[in-house]
């Protein structure tokens, strides 16, 4: 940081901000229909809970950004719609998933509104690996703080083109690596982004 930025480093420095723990936890309820004989449509409702904590704190003391924290502090309801199809030994995917704010966290801090689209193509015939490529969209609408003030550097839309490979390590337990790209961003103000999102993720079934 620059001289005077901070008034606990007034000289400058480096200045570390972290926030960890469990995230808000999803809960969502399921319903498949099949139309034209073959294909699934599949509707999703439920909540996104308010457990992950919001009171993290720098090495200061002083509370950290809301858009920083690992919870959003409210219940807000989600809503998604998804469907898929076989094609030889390919499938073709792709859904919607929506977020939608219900208020203000006790610190006043409202979180925009978020809709994300997806279309999938994946490769699954083989029984040790697999492999997909996805393209994405996401637009969020602007945060609010201080009960109504405009976040600025928040919000806007987003494309992405991402890439996953994975191994099934056992019948109940997959490892995989994704790779994301951004094709196109639209952000309001300046925001803080990535050149690619290099990921490793484990998937496990349980009672399969």
């Amino acid at each position: 940081m620059f001289r005077g930025q901070n008034s606990n480093l007034y000289d400058g420095g480096k200045y570390f901000r972290e926030s960890y723990g469990l995230g808000d936890v999803l809960l969502q309820a399921r319903i498949q229909r099949t139309f034209f004989n073959e294909i699934p449509i599949i509707l999703g409702i439920g909540v996104k809970l308010g457990n992950g904590k919001i009171n993290m704190t720098d090495e200061f003391g002083e509370r950290i950004s809301d858009n920083l924290q690992v919870g959003t502090g409210t219940i807000d309801p989600i809503l998604s719609i998804y469907s898929s199809k076989d094609i030889k030994n390919l499938v073709l995917s792709g859904g919607i998933f929506t977020r939608i704010s219900n208020g203000e966290n006790i610190y006043g801090y409202r979180y925009g509104n978020e809709i994300q689209t997806l279309v999938n193509l994946d490769y699954v015939e083989n029984y040790l690996l697999y492999g997909g490529l996805q393209i994405s969209h996401l637009l969020s609408t602007r945060d609010y703080y201080e009960y109504g003030k405009i976040s600025r550097d928040r919000g806007g839309e987003s494309y992405f083109f991402t890439g996953k490979l994975g191994t099934k390590a056992t019948d109940n337990l997959d490892f995989e690596i994704t790779l994301q790209i951004p094709l196109y961003q639209n952000l309001n103000e300046s925001q803080l982004v990535s050149p690619f999102i290099f990921q490793l993720g484990s998937l496990y079934r349980f009672g399969t």
